[in-house]
């Protein structure tokens, strides 16, 4: 990526925190060094005060999407998504491989019990996973991905006992990006912005009301590392 692409990319990384800086504080008031009735020159330069603490962004792949399962009670539609930090989210040069940890879980509502028996509708899974991923095509600024998960979760359906099992996932995903590193007196930037979408199927070792094949498909995002003092 050219030079100026990349110095974009860095100064829009950190005029993000720049706004939470707070406002500027103008002060004003006599010229110490001049005796009484005497006319101080006025400073009308505008004196900045910098909240302490380091700007900070991990490299991260985030997704947010539908997600659905089959139930007892029939299919069950919701939300799901997933944080991680990823390789392909640091590297400042556009990279094939793809290798991740993080969390994920959705949030579903099944059918209403037509027997009465019961209120409660709801089903939830979630945990640990560890991606691989390989781009398919690649160009300029954009590119697609295989990718597979191995999963540790633990699930529950309508206020049952939970359960502890093991899953796997594969996905595709094409996401529109843009790379590159930056060094200066203000900060570091360094990896990947992209947004895209993904379409998911999994196998879950899931509670007994859950069907163990599940769907997802949303928006998937990559931040940078970015890092201001």
């Amino acid at each position: 990526m050219n030079r100026t692409l990349t110095s974009f990319l860095f100064l829009a990384a950190l005029g993000g925190t720049a706004a939470a800086e707070g406002p500027v504080v103008r002060e004003h008031g006599d010229n110490p060094g001049m005796t009484p009735g005497m006319n101080a020159p006025r400073d009308d330069r505008p004196r900045y005060r910098r909240r302490p603490g380091p700007r900070f962004m991990m490299p991260l792949k985030v997704d947010l999407g539908f997600a659905g399962a089959n139930t007892s009670r029939g299919f069950a539609p919701g939300i799901g998504g997933a944080i991680g930090i990823h390789w392909a989210s640091l590297s400042p040069r556009p990279t094939d491989l793809d290798i991740g940890v993080g969390v994920f879980g959705a949030i579903l509502g099944a059918p209403k019990d037509e027997t009465g028996m019961s209120d409660a509708n709801g089903v939830a899974y979630g945990g640990a996973y560890l991606e691989v991923g390989h781009t398919l095509s690649r160009g300029q600024n954009w590119r697609t991905w295989a990718s597979g998960r191995g999963e540790y979760l633990g699930s529950a359906a309508f206020d049952g006992d939970g359960q502890a099992g093991f899953g796997a996932s594969g996905r595709l995903s094409a996401e529109l990006y843009a790379s590159g590193v930056g060094i200066e007196p203000r900060g570091l930037f360094l990896g990947t912005y992209a947004i895209g979408a993904y379409v998911e199927a999994g196998v879950r070792d899931v509670a007994s009301d859950i069907g163990a094949f599940q769907v997802s498909a949303g928006l998937t995002f990559r931040t940078p590392l970015v890092f201001s003092p």
